[in-house]
């Protein structure tokens, strides 16, 4: 075993979204006393929204009026209008791939944030890129979801990220897409060096323990949470300095 003195970095994503919502709901809040409608529209949910005018019948200059008048109906409204934060899953992904990178390239570990395009497996079992699959006119039912990260130097391959805590539909999403990746996987690139890594936080614990177990026997699916990848890094790899 590699002794090392780096130290992981651990998150917490339940602080790290309510922060988020705060910041979410204060952009709404200074929107609306600024009397900034795009900035407004921009930080809401505009269905949640459409629903407040319909209930209080109400149209949208009216209510805009009433709650720039009264700093409590200000506060409320922007607090049930704006961003949930649970639901921008893309920054808690980014978040964990950003704090992994900064520990793992220590150990010659390099891992990249992919945009929602840049890599995406298709079914017949390739991985294109956004402008190969512009160029080649891949329809997207063709496609899986794409990866969220890729890992190069000591270890090679992709990162299929979440963030998930409670429960609920959206949180069933989450381990469905994962499984149907790691079936991918499993059926395509079993025995290669390439690595997938799940990587995902999440308080579900029975769900994660299922998938660990499912595809336990697959030497190159890994399945990890931001905290326990980083330690596996450390302790398999080398630092850069040491090398």
């Amino acid at each position: 075993m590699n002794k090392s003195t780096t130290i992981p970095i651990l998150l917490d994503f339940l602080k790290i979204r309510s922060a988020r919502q705060n910041a979410n709901n204060t952009r709404v809040y200074d929107a609306i006393m600024g009397n900034n409608e795009k900035g407004f529209y921009e930080n809401i949910n505009k269905n949640e929204l459409d629903r407040m005018l319909y209930n209080f019948n109400m149209s949208f200059e009216e209510f805009w009026i009433s709650i720039r008048d009264d700093d409590m109906r200000c506060k409320l409204a922007a607090s049930k209008l704006a961003k949930c934060s649970s639901r921008q899953g893309s920054k808690d992904e980014a978040e964990q791939i950003r704090t992994c990178n900064l520990t793992t390239q220590h150990h010659g570990v390099f891992i990249e944030n992919l945009s929602a395009t840049a890599f995406r497996p298709t079914k017949d079992g390739r991985i294109f890129s956004g402008s190969e699959i512009k160029e080649k006119k891949i329809q997207k039912d063709c496609c899986l979801k794409s990866f969220d990260g890729a890992i190069r130097g000591n270890m090679n391959g992709y990162i299929a990220a979440k963030v998930a805590y409670g429960n609920g539909g959206h949180q069933d999403n989450v381990f469905e897409e994962m499984d149907i990746i790691s079936e991918w996987w499993s059926n395509f690139k079993k025995g290669k060096d390439e690595i997938l890594v799940l990587l995902i936080d999440s308080d579900l614990t029975e769900k994660i323990i299922r998938l660990k177990e499912k595809y336990k026997a697959n030497n190159n699916i890994m399945v990890f949470n931001h905290f326990e990848f980083q330690n596996y890094v450390i302790t398999t790899y080398p630092t850069c300095e040491s090398m």
